[in-house]
């Protein structure tokens, strides 16, 4: 015997209601429907996740050999002087600074946190003023990379919070090492319809962290062996054809939103000539207070391998 509801469109206007239109739906086909829908939703999630955890781990393969360029503009709110006079009645004045930073750039691992990768940088130059030979930062980049311990990687995340640059945020350009095999299961996956990337159309995922430890790195600027860890949520954007990942963005927060610390990015990758994905481009912005006070992009070009076969040469300690 077959079932039916009645499905009504209505119209309601002050104390009147209008029937504008309705169906009557078959029960037993409404729900073999949204059993269809769901099982094309978990078959898409099962493919997506199983793509960007085989990335992943050709990325954290990678990782550590590689040197690139990274060029960051930043855009920020900067306060007046901390000294106010008695007899003063404005408050502060606020300005927008620029600063724009070109780095070596490269992943290290990092013995005190079990081997977790973060990204280092060797400042070449700081508001067209030159810093570095090109040369000598590779080197000196690659032979802190390359270093058993920890002090010459904690050294060069103190050179570059030293160019007055707003926030210190880190570990943008490898988002995608949260969703190695290993990883992947912290987290909660749901599909979100689709959307253009470029040219390529992307099927979109949210994603949540439900598990393990906080996975985003925000340092202090003053202190910088302190370290705040904030738990992730946000999107994967995978290409339709074949699930590789063109775009992760996160969102996540400190205290109480919107009166704590705020972080926002999108994250870029390309397929790289060494087979496998490395960052393109980053925007990322700061909120304090539930307002912008730091706007980032960063991009990323001319990566290579360095080692045996590379022009990189050097010495380690």
């Amino acid at each position: 015997m077959m079932t039916l509801f009645r499905v009504e469109w209505v119209l309601k206007i002050g104390s009147g209601e209008w029937v504008l239109g309705c169906i009557l739906v078959d029960m037993r086909a409404w729900l073999l429907l949204a059993i269809a829908a769901g099982l094309y939703a978990d078959d898409l999630t099962h493919q997506m996740t199983a793509r960007i955890s085989e990335e992943a781990e050709a990325f954290l393969k990678i990782a550590p050999n590689v040197l690139g360029t990274e060029t960051l503009h930043q855009t920020a709110l900067k306060t007046g002087s901390r000294f106010h006079p008695r007899a003063a009645t404005t408050a502060p004045r606020e300005k927008w600074v620029e600063h724009q930073i070109v780095s070596e750039y490269g992943f290290a691992t990092f013995a005190t946190e079990s081997g977790a990768i973060h990204e280092l940088r060797r400042v070449i130059t700081a508001d067209g003023r030159k810093v570095a030979e090109t040369k000598k930062a590779q080197e000196e980049l690659a032979r802190a990379m390359t270093a058993s311990d920890d002090n010459s990687k904690k050294e060069l995340l103190k050179q570059f919070e030293s160019y007055g640059l707003t926030g210190a945020v880190n570990d943008f350009g490898q988002i995608l090492l949260l969703f190695t095999r290993r990883n992947i299961e912290r987290y909660e996956f749901t599909p979100r319809g689709s959307k253009m990337i470029g040219y390529d159309k992307a099927l979109v995922f949210s994603y949540k962290q439900i598990d393990g430890p906080e996975s985003l790195t925000v340092f202090n600027q003053k202190k910088h062996d302190q370290a705040s860890k904030l738990r992730l949520e946000g999107e994967i954007r995978v290409r339709a054809t074949d699930f590789v990942p063109l775009q992760i963005t996160l969102d996540t927060h400190e205290g109480d939103v919107p009166n704590g610390l705020r972080e926002e990015a999108a994250v870029t990758y390309k397929m790289s000539k060494f087979g496998a994905l490395l960052p393109a481009s980053t925007e990322h912005q700061e909120l304090h207070n539930g307002h912008v006070v730091a706007q980032n992009q960063f991009t990323y070009s001319d990566f290579h391998m360095f080692g045996a076969s590379s022009d990189v040469k050097f010495e380690p300690k």
